[in-house]
């Protein structure tokens, strides 16, 4: 059990805290000062402003003001989704957890690379650090491989969606509410699948999306269907599917169906909002995209 001042997302720890009296504004009150998330975090932000400033001067094209912009508003999505008062009351409201999960895997990881991350991070570490680990590192062929292989669109798409419904069977998603470090595996799953399966509709500068524009919106499209039957069933089911909100619930004034179906409803309604607007913004960026291409080939 974490101590009370530092985290407060485990369904077990909140159930054992609200029946000795702790109430909504307490949990409400409740940062998570971990120092891991805090420190990478601060640690990623510190690198990319170093890598831009040192790009300066080179090919400045690649970070426009609103590259930047968008890559410290996906930091600061990790920070709201970690670090705010929302990971304690994830513990208490499964609502609350499926609001966790969409900024991990559906908000800070295409906001993250429209900012361009890679050369930044890169050009930001020490010289040495770049040219003895991370350039050889980069440059490793069985790196290169498995790295290609889990980032081209049927992978992702599957690793995204697989996982997406794994974490949701009963079993294992009350073992991420009630242990840490299963908990934290869940949130390093939905992020990494998450930056896996964007990375085919974002180009994260200069690397380039594997999938052409008008593929990438039937690549949207298609995740709609699995992440629709998941909420289904979880709105249309009679009874709660998850054990950790049995004693929670309560507090908030709603039964444990309730809360599940508030949660369900998120995932199925701004969820899917999310992908039908990120299918709207590949589909009018596709002009600007085939003039890009055209310079490039008349280069």
């Amino acid at each position: 059990m974490r101590p009370q001042a530092w985290r407060g997302n485990m369904g077990e720890w909140t159930g054992m805290v609200t029946a000795h009296g702790v109430t909504p504004a307490d949990v409400l009150g409740t940062w998570s000062w971990d120092p891991a998330v805090l420190g990478g975090v601060a640690l990623a932000a510190v690198l990319y402003a170093v890598g831009v400033r040192r790009s300066a001067g080179g090919r400045l094209d690649l970070f426009p003001w609103w590259r930047p912009a968008l890559f410290y508003t996906g930091l600061l999505v990790v920070l709201v989704a970690l670090v705010s008062p929302l990971d304690a009351l994830a513990g208490e409201l499964f609502a609350a957890h499926m609001v966790q999960h969409i900024l991990l895997s559906t908000i800070a990881p295409p906001l993250l690379l429209l900012g361009a991350p890679f050369l930044p991070l890169l050009r930001g570490l020490p010289r040495a650090l770049r040219r003895d680990v991370m350039i050889p590192l980069a440059r490793n062929a069985a790196v290169r491989r498995v790295l290609a292989a889990v980032s081209q669109p049927v992978p992702a798409w599957l690793l995204y969606t697989g996982f997406f419904w794994a974490w949701h069977v009963p079993a294992l998603y009350d073992a991420a509410v009630r242990h840490e470090a299963v908990h934290i595996l869940e949130h390093t799953v939905f992020f990494v699948t998450g930056l896996l399966f964007w990375w085919n509709v974002v180009d994260p500068i200069p690397l380039r999306a594997h999938l052409r524009h008008l593929v990438r919106i039937l690549y949207l499209f298609v995740l709609v269907v699995p992440d629709s039957a998941m909420s289904a069933y979880l709105v249309l089911s009679t009874a709660p599917w998850y054990s950790s909100y049995l004693s929670t619930t309560q507090t908030w004034g709603m039964s444990p169906l309730d809360d599940q179906r508030l949660g369900a409803l998120i995932m199925w309604v701004p969820g899917g909002l999310l992908y039908l607007l990120a299918i709207s913004c590949v589909f009018f960026s596709m002009p600007e995209a085939r003039e890009e291409q055209a310079q490039e080939q008349n280069a």
